[in-house]
């Protein structure tokens, strides 16, 4: 489900966030399942003389299908995120149900930052921010895997959309 590209115009680097966003997502869903199995053990059969099974059952089912309802949700929402840079623009895309896609032009890029913290200089990830001429605040490319290269890559192409077609210009004879 991606974005068909304009004429002529074309991908040069597909990305979607590091799979290390779903490790906190991870163990809150583990937590849950924990919670339902610890749930389904402390939980007494019977109160006052009353059979409690099938509520501890519904109980535990429920707690149990909320949190790998929650982590599947979460996993979709990754796996439908994608960053697609083109030789024209910056495509982003998510949502998983309804989809949202925005687009930024090259030409209209005023500013660039990469933001790589230790722990994701570690796993070889960083958070890409886009600045541009005519929107309010900064698009952020998070947690963007190999973001080093995918930011050379960016800078590569904003500068061939600048130079245009020609390339850069000629350098003057003797060397300055």
């Amino acid at each position: 489900m991606s974005t068909p590209l304009m004429q002529g115009e074309r991908p040069l680097s597909l990305a979607r966030q590091h799979w290390s966003v779903l490790g906190s997502v991870l163990v809150v869903g583990i937590i849950g399942v924990v919670a339902g199995i610890a749930i389904l053990v402390a939980m007494p059969t019977t109160i006052g003389g009353r059979n409690f099974n099938s509520v501890k059952a519904v109980i535990v089912l429920v707690v149990e299908l909320l949190a790998i309802g929650w982590m599947g949700i979460n996993f979709l929402r990754w796996r439908f995120k994608t960053y697609l840079l083109t030789d024209r623009r910056v495509i982003v895309e998510s949502g998983v149900l309804s989809r949202l896609t925005e687009s930024i032009p090259l030409d209209r890029i005023q500013n660039t930052v990469i933001r790589r913290p230790l722990g994701d200089r570690m796993i070889g990830a960083g958070n890409i921010e886009i600045e541009s001429a005519g929107r309010d605040g900064v698009e952020i490319l998070h947690r963007v895997p190999k973001a080093e290269a995918f930011y050379n890559e960016l800078l590569q192409a904003i500068d061939a959309t600048r130079l245009g077609p020609s390339g850069p210009p000629p350098r003057p004879a003797g060397g300055v």
